[in-house]
């Protein structure tokens, strides 16, 4: 193999290692599942989450409030008149085959859409709220401190996407003038998808000042972010909850409530409320999929992040979906959109391929050459450069595929390792085309377990018959070269289904995919004398 190639192959792969190094490294929630009993009603266990966070026992004040709608399963409290449970129904968690959890069994304190304020009362988020209203459309909590003023908290869901709508007014009616300067928590204890190549993807952000910021850590167990705030919240690698204010806020609170747990909220700017008068704040809570189309209809663009390569991603997305329509199945759009891929590349391939002959041809020059000119290296590059010249050969033609590969490999990495699509898409063996796919042994292996992942291996294999036909077709050069090629055709195999093993089941499908058409791409080639 030409060392330029194997140069090249090198770059890409500390390209993909690299992208996975510099990216920004998120927080480490270790949120655990919960486990429930089969009816709502029933009493339920608190998840890790929770207990980590001082989940405590309802006391006889505490009443909780069910509410189902055409999206979600709800659980309210009295205590702060906030959310402690958020299902979707729309995803069913595998283990307990109930609508999965973003929230649940949160304590008052900690409770999603939660009150405090300092200037208006304390312990607010523990203060017993009155339930005025409850249907499939709307809640509404209420708190009056006697004759000073009352809290309204008015809950409204809708039919058409994944928003709760809050409206909080606050009326005076003391005689004298009270301020409003509250906080209200938005994301709280998100649940994680779970580990996935060592990573969760749970991280807090926020579009601040019309930037998009992020935060892993916060210093003296909270924050205040001051500026103009378009929404605040929680994502990981499906779903998210975003708040997003409709007036002019103080800016966006971080705390940490547990070990690496964290809440995000806002606070309000001191407004006076004046005798026998009102104010009325608005708030659209979006708890839903990272779903770029659903995010951006209600105005919180930007929570979706693909990367440098986003763009890129955004496409094949689009391409894949839209396979996916047709087919009905992720994992044969998956093997359908790589064949569009190669197909697009399809030139480029033949062009590189013709190229490798041509540098194979003329090896025997380029030997001669640096025999001749190996004291003086300026006379044999300005040689071999005429060589090049002269026989029409670009160096470096062969890997200009493989590294158009890189940046298509990595965009397609973001899109499918974060599509809520894929999740528990079956697909042969593959029981969810999201996580690593595996066949159960009847025996134990050392540093393997009694699980073994078919798609990694069948890669390496295929790479190995990739890197053999690649020998075969370009048998010329010297002793040196032939060592290097029966190293790389073994190494790069190894290495890749090493890489791979733990990669989604999704991806590695394209890749195998993609190695397969590759041998007989070059094969038909080699037949056709490119």
């Amino acid at each position: 193999m030409e060392k330029r190639l194997i140069i090249a192959i090198a770059l890409s792969i500390a390209i993909i290692l690299g992208f996975q190094f510099l990216a920004p490294k998120p927080q480490q929630a270790q949120v655990q599942p919960q486990t429930q009993s089969q009816t709502f009603s029933q009493q339920k266990t608190t998840s890790a989450a929770s207990q980590s966070i001082g989940v405590k026992q309802k006391t006889a004040k505490e009443k909780e409030t069910l509410v189902e709608t055409n999206r979600y399963v709800l659980v309210f409290t009295n205590l702060g008149g906030s959310l402690k449970e958020i299902r979707l129904k729309e995803y069913i968690d595998a283990q307990t085959q109930l609508p999965a959890a973003l929230v649940s069994s949160l304590s008052p304190e900690h409770a999603v859409l939660s009150l405090s304020s300092e200037a208006l009362i304390t312990n607010l988020k523990l203060r017993e709220f009155t339930l005025k209203t409850k249907n499939q459309n709307r809640v509404i909590y209420t708190f009056d401190a006697s004759g000073k003023f009352s809290i309204t908290k008015e809950y409204t869901f809708s039919k058409f996407n994944d928003c709760i709508e809050l409206r909080i007014i606050i009326e005076n009616k003391s005689g004298s003038v009270i301020y409003k300067d509250y906080e209200l928590t938005g994301s709280s204890a998100l649940e994680p998808a779970g580990l996935t190549m060592g990573r969760n993807f749970l991280e807090n952000v926020a579009m601040l000042n019309g930037k998009l910021t992020k935060w892993s850590r916060v210093k003296d167990q909270k924050m205040l972010a001051k500026g103009i705030v378009s929404w605040v919240g929680q994502r990981e690698r499906y779903f998210c909850m975003i708040l997003k204010p409709h007036q002019e806020l103080e800016g966006v609170t971080i705390a940490r409530i547990g070990k690496k747990i964290f809440t995000t909220g806002v606070k309000t700017n001191q407004v006076p409320i004046y005798q026998n008068t009102s104010v009325t704040d608005q708030y659209t809570l979006y708890a839903g999929p990272n779903d770029e189309k659903r995010l951006s209809a209600v105005g919180m663009q930007g929570v979706v992040s693909y990367g440098i390569f986003g763009p890129i991603t955004k496409v094949l997305l689009v391409v894949l979906k839209s396979f996916n329509k047709v087919v009905h199945n992720w994992g044969l759009s998956i093997i359908m959109l790589t064949f569009l891929i190669n197909l697009v590349l399809l030139p480029l391939t033949r062009k590189s391929f013709s190229s490798m002959r041509k540098m194979q041809e003329v090896q025997p020059h380029i030997e001669k050459l640096r025999k001749l000119h190996k004291d003086n290296p300026q006379k044999m590059n300005k040689e071999l450069a005429e060589v090049y010249r002269q026989y029409k050969v670009n160096p470096f033609g062969g890997c200009l595929p493989l590294l158009l590969q890189m940046p298509i490999f990595i965009a397609l990495y973001q899109g499918l390792m974060k599509s809520v699509e894929l999740k528990g898409a079956h697909f042969l063996w593959i029981k969810d085309l999201s996580s690593p796919d595996f066949v159960t042994l009847p025996f134990t292996l050392p540093f393997i377990g009694n699980q073994i992942h078919i798609l990694p291996i069948l890669t390496a294999i295929a790479m190995l018959m990739q890197q053999k036909s690649s020998m075969q077709s370009m048998s010329t050069g010297s002793p040196e070269q032939k060592q290097q090629q029966k190293f790389m055709m073994v190494f790069f195999p190894l290495f890749f289904g090493f890489l791979f093993y733990n990669f989604p089941a999704g991806l590695v499908l394209y890749w195998l995919t993609n190695t397969v058409l590759m041998v007989i791409e070059h094969a038909t080639m080699r037949k056709a004398k490119l």
